[in-house]
């Protein structure tokens, strides 16, 4: 299931958070670094090359 709120890093200096009724500009420096530290911890959770493909292949195995 996907989130119902996401947010786009494009740099250090602007985040584009969407909940799920709106879309926020954030630029203050101060809340830029919690969206980063939230990528962060996203990035290191997320599956990658083989490992991704083989999670996407079990879940195209599996009975549904």
């Amino acid at each position: 299931m996907w989130p119902i709120e996401s947010f786009t890093v494009f740099d250090d200096k602007r985040v584009d958070h969407e909940p799920l009724s709106a879309s926020v500009t954030i630029t203050a420096p101060d809340e830029v670094v919690q969206y980063l530290k939230a990528f962060g911890h996203l990035h290191r959770q997320a599956a990658y090359g083989a490992n991704a493909r083989a999670l996407i292949v079990k879940a195209i195995d599996a009975p549904g």
